[in-house]
């Protein structure tokens, strides 16, 4: 039997659900038809589901599927229940397959899923008949009552020793056939596979170690290293001053893998709190399978541990420890955990001592761990590592006094190594933001020089006015939808799938309780660093070690968030797409979880961050919005600090340095005949500049209007897809998704046609700029209202495409702001008026307004959304500049002077065009 056939049977019989089919030409793509993925039959539903889908209603999941070569696919579950269709698919496999293949996919838990493909012909024969299965009993739950336990071609009946400790059971049923019950029976090696194949490094070992002695109440850890530079008498040993393992635990408990002690259940599966006695921890252990990292180090262990018994009062608080009268002593050579031996043959010796004189802790409690015939040579370079891993294993919030590791060479390697936090305060940029459980948020900013008290500082704290302490500090939920909804649509959900996504968020608190981020910022160019720190190499050394954002639940890091190359925020991304965000080499941020309540935010057991489950999802788009926010701030005072820098040189735009080039021609001391040439030429770049300026206004305007109506076809067209699928075909939706394609193909071809000002009817572009978010207007209920609605006389001269797209982005920017605010009614209003010499159009919302000044608005980069890349409104403001201007308004009066209803309360921005009209 091939190992892939080996390891299908093995999964199938170690999980509740599994199910099997041949590759239909339907399922494999060859077809031509619009289905896409495997077709689950309805006798199948608990491999996809909990509960059937409900007719009517689309329902979907998405999960992981982990295949056995190694290749894994974040898959999408669906039930199609709307019109006619009735049926259930796995799809977004990531992989293709081939007519008649048998796929076995095997379920671990809603969201993960193992997945087997066999081809050749021998293999399939052989997996179906260890379940008596025919070809024709496929495409269905296995049923592993059938299991006739053979791992040979051949099937036969499985006769265990008589020394084996699993029971068969063979009981009759009515069709004469027999059922067995069958224990599993681990192999010893799979310790060795949790401990060196689980665990990926030394450092990550020995944090594990530390991460025990935290769980028992240990003040302190101390690591030292023996004979490091001889690998063959090299000894690590691990002493923590906890409450040590009493022969109780020992025996229940530590010698159980995977055991609950530390996170027990209730009789719901809901997780209990059980904190530590003395000092009231939440338990950063909770797998149970931590301990087996030492095999990770070496091949050989040492554990002496002498407990305590600890006495608390009537209300549960510490009161002291008692000095159990016995030390236990525990020796392990993993290499007799050979893969031929199963689990319970390899008997372990430990041995309980009562004689004072010999303790090795004679008048204290602890653990003492030695590990010797360690696995690999340490060197400087490993020893410096973990020392920066150690700074950072330990919350920065964490008191010393209270929890502390230590870690000894014995040697010179860990000379020099420099403290984080003097560094730390010399950041220009620090946050502290704040997000309690109901999404209330405080924000608190400062920018500072230490070199340069020229420029001056800026902080945002509870000391400002109220009247800006109020964008600050405020309740976030509704700002948060947008980033949720954009993270939903790039995971490709469906409308009313992201819909019920976000009414569920709207209605819940969030669901790891309160959150805190603390971060600072540098920039590394020659210059700023000047201004910051008299040693730039320390800064750098600083941010090459320790930059990125970390992750910690109490006092103990989450990894490995935050470790060198782990973008897990995707910041570098984001300064691709937009320069103005910082890297992810230009911070050292902390994210506080309280351990207590962030249980849905769960760790891998590889260590390698959080499960990615809705928790995570809210998680990430939270700390999104901060860092949004952040960057929005950091953005405003850059841009103060570099035109700080570059004074004297005529300021940073074309326009400011070609004015300074002039003024030097008239400064040369050049003779009038030469100053007139270059002066003459110096005219000639300008006008060339602004005509390569216009000319490229066109195709970036086009460029992002037509994106936006192919986003919005490529969505409809698969809804399009299922219409034309169901039978009888609904009529009304069809209609109504024909009217939508219209509405976008025409605002795509608005901008294509061939361009030039023409005389055109104001009211006209406005309804073509509006009827390219019909859909999204109906779907979020956004009223638009446009006066005079049916005037053709006032006519504006420009060139539909620009002014097209001008409009698309004040909508635009209008239907993301409204998303965030809670009112019964949302909405945009339109007044065009006709003025002298031209013609006003003004748009206005009752969203939440502007909270940047005018100048930081019409700043190309400058953007609070999630992903906007902040040259919207810049283009529109240099739009306008070749048919008028653009005037935002910030006067309320002003508006209610214009007979803009009271109930528009938002942002509002008018067009004036007064240029050749």
């Amino acid at each position: 039997m091939t190992n892939e056939v080996s390891a299908a049977v093995s999964a199938v019989n170690a999980n509740v659900y599994s199910f099997c089919k041949f590759i239909s030409p339907n399922d494999a793509g060859t077809t031509g038809a619009h289905q896409a993925g495997l077709y689950i039959p309805k006798n199948s539903i608990s491999l996809v589901f909990n509960q059937p889908g409900i007719h009517g209603q689309n329902k979907e999941k998405f999960a992981t599927i982990v295949w056995s070569d190694n290749i894994t696919s974040r898959c999408r579950f669906i039930y199609y229940g709307q019109g006619t269709r009735d049926e259930y698919r796995v799809t977004r496999l990531g992989r293709s397959f081939n007519v008649d293949d048998l796929v076995v996919l095997v379920k671990e838990d809603e969201e993960n899923y193992l997945g087997f493909l066999l081809r050749s012909a021998q293999d399939k024969s052989i997996f179906l008949d260890q379940f008596q299965m025919s070809d024709d009993d496929t495409n269905k739950l296995i049923d592993k009552s059938l299991f006739v336990g053979s791992f040979s071609s051949e099937p036969q009946e499985l006769a265990p020793p008589a020394t084996d400790t699993r029971t068969i059971v063979p009981q009759l049923n009515n069709d004469l056939t027999q059922n067995h019950s069958i224990n599993f029976r681990p192999k010893a090696h799979i310790l060795i596979l949790l401990g060196e194949e689980l665990i990926k490094s030394p450092v990550m070992a020995i944090y594990e170690l530390i991460k025990n002695g935290y769980d028992a109440d240990a003040k302190s850890i101390h690591v030292t290293f023996h004979n490091i530079d001889r690998i063959d008498d090299a000894v690590i040993e691990i002493t923590d001053s906890g409450t040590g393992i009493t022969a109780d635990v020992l025996e229940n408990v530590w010698f159980e893998p995977g055991t609950d002690f530390r996170k027990p259940v209730n009789i719901d599966g809901v997780r209990t709190i059980k904190r530590s006695p003395m000092f009231n921890r939440i338990p950063m252990g909770e797998k149970g399978v931590g301990r087996f990292a030492v095999h990770k180090l070496g091949n050989r262990i040492k554990l002496v541990s002498r407990p305590a018994r600890v006495i608390q009062d009537a209300d549960g608080k510490f009161v002291r420890t008692e000095l159990l009268d016995y030390e236990i002593t525990v020796s392990i050579d993993w290499r007799r955990f050979s893969q031929s031996r199963y689990l319970d043959d390899v008997g372990i010796e430990w041995t309980m001592n009562s004689d004072p004189a010999t303790f090795l802790f004679k008048d204290s409690h602890g653990t003492f761990i030695q590990v010797a015939s360690l696995k690999e040579e340490w060197t400087r370079g490993m020893a410096r590592q973990l020392k920066k891993q150690t700074l950072s294993m330990v919350s920065p919030k964490n008191d010393p006094s209270k929890f502390r590791i230590e870690l000894d060479f014995g040697n010179w390697w860990l000379n020099n190594i420099p403290e984080t936090s003097s560094l730390l305060e010399l950041a220009p940029y620090k946050v502290t933001a704040f997000v309690d459980k109901d999404y209330n948020m405080t924000f608190d900013y400062e920018f500072r020089l230490a070199n340069n008290n020229e420029i001056g500082s800026r902080i945002i704290d509870n000391k400002l006015p109220s009247s800006e302490l109020e964008h600050y500090e405020h309740n976030i939920r509704g700002e948060v939808i947008p980033y949720l909804r954009e993270s939903l649509e790039e995971q490709e959900y469906e409308n009313p799938v992201i819909e019920n996504i976000v009414a569920e968020f709207d209605a819940a608190e969030l669901p790891f309780g309160n959150l805190m981020l603390e971060m600072y910022s540098y920039d590394l160019d020659s210059m700023s660093l000047r201004d910051v720190t008299n040693s730039p190499k320390n800064i750098r050394d600083l941010l090459r070690d320790h930059h990125g954002i970390k992750v910690f639940k109490g006092d103990l890091r989450v990894y490995d968030y935050g470790d060198p190359g782990n973008d897990w925020l995707g910041l570098d991304i984001k300064r691709v797409n937009n320069k103005e965000w910082f890297s992810n080499n230009q911070i050292i941020g902390y994210v506080y979880l309280d351990p207590e309540t962030s249980g849905p935010l769960i760790e891998k057991t590889n260590r390698e961050g959080f499960i990615h489950n809705a928790a995570y999802a809210n998680f990430v788009v939270v700390l999104e919005y901060i860092l949004t926010a952040f960057k929005a701030e950091r953005f405003h005072d850059r841009q103060r600090w570099l035109k700080f820098n570059q004074k004297g040189t005529g300021g940073n735009t074309f326009a400011d340095r070609l004015q300074n080039f002039r003024g030097l021609i008239s400064g040369s001391g050049l003779d009038a005949t030469n100053q007139a040439l270059l002066l003459e030429e110096a005219n000639r770049v300008g006008e060339k500049y602004n005509e390569d300026r216009d000319a490229l206004l066109i195709p970036a305007g086009v460029g992002m209007t037509a994106s936006f109506a192919m986003h919005e076809i490529e969505k409809l067209i698969p809804r399009m897809q299922e219409s034309v699928a169901e039978d009888p075909v609904n009529k009304f939706r069809i209609t109504s998704q024909v009217s939508e394609l219209k509405d976008y193909s025409e605002g795509l071809l608005s901008v294509l046609r061939k361009g030039g000002a023409v005389n055109m009817p104001a009211v006209q572009v406005v309804k073509t700029a509006v009827g390219n978010y019909n859909s999204r207007l109906q779907s979020w209920k956004i009223d638009v209202s446009i006066t005079p609605g049916g005037d053709d006389t006032i006519m504006l001269k420009a060139d539909r495409r620009l002014i097209v797209t001008v409009l698309m982005n004040l909508i635009d920017n209008s239907l993301y702001w409204l998303d965030t605010v809670y009112k019964d009614f949302k909405g945009i209003f339109i007044k065009i008026t006709k003025i002298e010499n031209g013609v006003s159009i003004l748009v206005v919302d009752n969203g939440p307004g502007f909270k940047e000044t005018v100048g930081d608005i019409v700043t190309p980069y400058y953007t609070r959304k999630r992903n906007g890349i902040g040259i919207g409104m810049y283009l529109v403001d240099t739009i306008m500049i070749n048919y008028g201007r653009l005037n935002i308004i910030t006067d309320r009066e002003e508006l209610s002077g214009r007979e803009v209803p009271e109930i528009y309360t938002g942002a509002a921005v008018e067009l004036i065009f007064n240029k050749n009209q």
